[in-house]
């Protein structure tokens, strides 16, 4: 029996657009990506197809999943430092039909010396009188121990919108 990979099943099946979808062009737009790296990632047989992942990197959370003006827009915890958690931001990635996807700049990321200085956290978007609006959960250190509202057993944060 003969193991083919599934961007070998997909164009078999004449679907050789979505069998492209993680060219090494399609990851050139990615800053701070080697290309051995984009190439790596985009070859990488076990990279589902039919699924939003980051440029690189680690990611969580979909946050504020939004359509406006013909296209959906998707937002996600992103690091964009690392394949590890931390640093959060929101990446953002859009498309017409849910299955091919286009990263765009980085839509959120933590304000140095603001009330977010420390993560941007999980939020919405909305159309507010037809203008998309984002709320979303910043982080900082608490002020004294009480103020806390989040701890995960290394770190104590003070969750503020």
């Amino acid at each position: 029996m003969n193991a083919t990979s599934r961007r070998r099943f997909l164009a078999q099946l004449g679907a050789a657009s979505t069998a492209t979808i993680l060219t090494r062009e399609a990851w050139s737009h990615v800053s701070g990506a080697n290309d051995s790296g984009r190439a790596r990632v985009a070859s990488d047989p076990l990279r589902p197809q039919f699924h939003l992942l980051p440029p690189a990197n680690w990611m969580n959370d979909p946050n504020g999943p939004i359509f406006v003006n013909g296209r959906y827009h998707m937002f996600f915890q992103y690091n964009p430092g690392g394949a590890f958690w931390g640093s959060m931001h929101w990446a953002h990635a859009s498309s017409p039909d849910m299955i091919h996807w286009h990263h765009e700049p980085i839509a959120l990321a933590p304000t140095p010396g603001g009330y977010d200085r420390y993560g941007v956290f999980s939020g919405s978007a909305v159309l507010d009188g037809g203008k998309p609006t984002v709320i979303y959960t910043g982080v900082e250190p608490p002020s004294y121990r009480g103020e806390a509202t989040l701890r995960d057993g290394l770190h104590a944060w003070r969750e503020v919108q």
